[in-house]
């Protein structure tokens, strides 16, 4: 969904608007020659430094900054190729009538600008709880599908980059699209926001009050891959036959390609292929301008009728906003892919990364007993707000990583294996007293580190937030930091009293040992005692190569999901891409952003991802 500006947004979560004017549809202007040749060394210096490998931590904004300065020397070449958009407020009448020639009942809600989110929808008359109210047949929706039908089709069928990462060839074809006086869509793109307010469009003071936020990496991580693909397109466009008859070729500047990947970073949903079969990516009129609030999926896309149906989540009175609910995102996402950070976020977490060192006497042991449990060794873990911040998951990581060798053998050989783990993760379960204190302690003191490392305090943050002068950037971004370390604070408290009410919790028998719940608990997986062995086998003779005590870990900064073109995504696809050109596959923090649609008793969500609930798995 996009997002507003500084000048048009209040404090909510929102979707339709950004700064300035709409994104307009005129052709671009004249270019000076020495500029063209000028941007070309520039963008050859670009690609090389973006392309570069990952560096240490401590260097990342040093990168950043390098790649920022050559970014801005290619901006101040290229002003005034591109023209000035059109207020896009004066463009939602011709857009309200597109809609209606095309089919679309605007009757329920219409556009309006709010004191909270900036532009969003409005209910024109009382509108009950999963009531229909807008409905959008797929011919208005901009699809990677029409993108492959549109111009820039010859250009996707030659590039391997475009054909895999998909949200990349989308925002191309916006863009395309953009420059075409005849598109069909000219009347949405129209209404898309001059620019948008994710970390993207900070400028390099607004930036830094993100310093020592655990998504600083990927903040930084999403402008070195935008900067990337901006200079490797840049160069396709200026080099290949089929690039040619595209108007790219005149209006390709950085800020042109930044807006284009936003503007899909920020509206993207997943629709399912006509025959119900895939899923592609899609920006669908109207319904992107609904902002977000708490609340529930109440999207669906209809095969029948081959459109995407909104009904309301809850009751909208006339004259009111109406919000739909993008998804569990943290505020992270919010802010890195949305452009916002949303406070009364129900759904907030904070990623942090914990794992078993190599040099660990009992490293073997421990990450086959994690492994048996579907825990990598080293894996990122979600830390929730609220009073349960703790998944069973990072609980069952804390208690193996904890553990005493006999524990872990006990463990490894037993018959019960299966329901042994499984009691890991609950909360009125244990291994040891001792093992449990170990356990909470370490949580409660890695946490606290994580606290310390922002360099500042709650209060403080608080504070700084009560400044009149603030830019919005700098305001989500202090936002931001200020609701991680609540996260955090609240979890290491959290750990802390876990820790303390050990005895009493035992002495109430309301926290029991694993291995005897385990024994209430059916079996259902045998255990190879020869492989059991071996591992045993191993631990024992890496006990030589530890140099480093038990309890020995790290934590570092975890990406988010998603992104469309540098923003934050999920599992790995094709790695060819990035060997042939520096660029990121689609599914490595290059997807993007939207809500959830539900599809045949699926909830799709942003990322592509579908997950079924309990109940139809049952069935």
């Amino acid at each position: 969904m996009g997002k507003k500006s500084k000048r048009d947004r209040g404090a909510g979560g929102s979707a339709g608007g950004g700064k300035g004017g709409g994104s307009g549809n005129t052709k671009p202007n004249g270019r000076n020659k020495k500029d063209v040749r000028e941007v070309m060394v520039l963008v050859n210096e670009l690609l090389q430094k973006a392309s570069s490998p990952g560096v240490p931590p401590g260097k990342e904004l040093e990168e950043h900054m390098s790649i920022r300065e050559v970014v801005e020397r290619i901006r101040k070449k290229q002003e005034g190729w591109t023209p000035e958009p059109v207020p896009r407020d004066q463009c939602f009448p011709v857009f309200l009538k597109w809609l209606e020639d095309h089919g679309v009942k605007t009757d329920a809600v219409t556009i309006e600008q709010f004191e909270v989110g900036g532009f969003g929808l409005k209910a024109v008359k009382d509108i009950k709880a999963e009531e229909l109210f807008i409905t959008i047949p797929r011919k208005l929706m901009l699809t990677t599908e029409t993108a492959r039908e549109s111009s820039l089709g010859p250009l996707i069928k030659k590039d391997r980059i475009l054909q895999v990462m998909a949200n990349v060839s989308l925002a191309l074809h916006v863009l395309c699209e953009k420059y075409t006086s005849s598109s069909f869509w000219a009347p949405y793109i129209n209404i898309f926001p001059g620019t948008y307010t994710t970390p993207l469009y900070f400028e390099e003071g607004e930036m830094l009050h993100l310093q020592g936020s655990l998504n600083f990496s990927d903040v930084l991580n999403q402008y070195k891959s935008i900067a990337r693909q901006y200079a490797y397109f840049y160069k396709l466009f200026q080099t290949q036959p089929e690039a040619t008859g595209l108007p790219l070729k005149e209006c390709f500047t950085f800020d042109e390609y930044r807006w284009a990947v936003s503007t899909v970073m920020t509206r993207q949903n997943q629709v399912p292929t006509s025959d119900g079969r895939h899923l592609i990516t899609a920006l669908i009129p109207m319904w992107d301008m609904c902002n977000h609030s708490n609340g529930e999926f109440s999207t669906e896309f209809n095969l029948g009728s081959d459109s995407a149906e909104c009904l309301a989540m809850r009751e909208f009175p006339a004259d009111s906003q109406v919000y739909i609910f993008y998804g569990m995102r943290s505020n992270a996402e919010f802010l890195i892919h949305n452009g916002f950070v949303y406070p009364e976020n129900l759904h907030d977490r904070v990623n942090i990364k914990l794992g078993v060192s190599k040099n660990d006497s009992l490293f073997a042991m421990k990450a086959e007993v994690l492994s048996r449990a579907g825990i990598h060794a080293s894996t990122t873990f979600q830390v929730h707000c609220g009073k349960d911040p703790i998944p069973p998951e990072l609980l069952v990581f804390l208690r193996v990583f904890t553990m005493v060798e006999g524990d872990l053998r006990d463990l490894l050989t037993s018959q019960h294996q299966s329901a042994y783990l499984s009691c890991l993760g609950r909360l009125d379960c244990m291994v040891t007293q001792e093992q449990e204190t170990k356990a909470w302690a370490f949580l409660e003191t890695r946490l606290s580190l994580l606290i310390r490392s922002y360099k500042t305090s709650i209060k403080d943050v608080e504070a700084e937030l009560q400044a009149s002068d603030l830019t919005y950037h700098t305001r989500a971004a202090l936002q931001l930091k200020l609701a991680e370390m609540q996260i955090l604070s609240s979890a290491a408290e959290y750990a802390k009293n876990q820790r303390e009410k050990i005895p009493q919790l035992i002495d109430e028998k309301i926290l029991q040992l694993a291995a005897d719940v385990a024994l209430t608990v059916k079996v259902t997986d045998e255990l190879d005692g020869e492989f059991v062995e071996e591992v045993l086998e191993l631990s024992e003779d890496e006990e030589d190569l530890g140099t480093e005590q038990q309890g020995d870990t790290h934590a570092e900064v975890t990406e988010g999901s998603k992104d469309a073109n540098g923003s934050v995504s999920q599992a790995e696809e094709s790695k060819t891409p990035e060997k042939d050109s520096g660029l990121e596959s689609s599914s490595e923090r290059e997807s993007v952003d939207g809500d959830a649609i539900k599809m045949n008793g699926a909830t799709v969500e942003a990322n592509g991802e579908v997950s079924i609930s309990e109940k139809e798995l049952k069935n």
